[in-house]
């Protein structure tokens, strides 16, 4: 299945992907690669890092420049990091997601049909 294109991701935020995160740089390379192989274009992916220790930050910064990227200086825990994702989201749409997480290439898609 094809990857989505730089402009695929950031041209269009109907959907915001929030992952929560906390020295998940083990997880996080299948996480995004399943998010990448959705059907469903048009989303963004904010991952808050809540200060992790594990090169997690450099890993996304290096590897995936186009997720946007909220860095806190320590853990604030689950719900608060979710909620600061959700306030930085643009999307009509909101998915919490976690970073040991793989997806289905049809997840977004059958996400906003149901909720359409």
């Amino acid at each position: 299945m094809k990857s989505l294109s730089h402009n695929e991701r950031i041209s269009s935020h109907e959907i915001s992907v929030v992952i929560p995160n906390l020295n998940g740089i083990a997880f996080l390379p299948e996480c995004i690669a399943s998010l990448e192989k959705q059907t469903r274009r048009g989303f963004e992916i904010i991952l808050v890092d809540n200060g992790s220790s594990d090169d997690s930050v450099k890993f996304i910064k290096m590897k995936y420049p186009w997720i946007r990227l909220i860095e806190l200086q320590s853990n604030v825990g689950f719900s608060t990091a979710c909620n600061l994702g959700i306030k930085a989201a643009k999307g009509k749409y909101i998915a919490l997601l976690n970073n040991d997480t793989e997806v289905s290439p049809q997840w977004l898609e059958s996400l906003v049909n149901a909720a359409e």
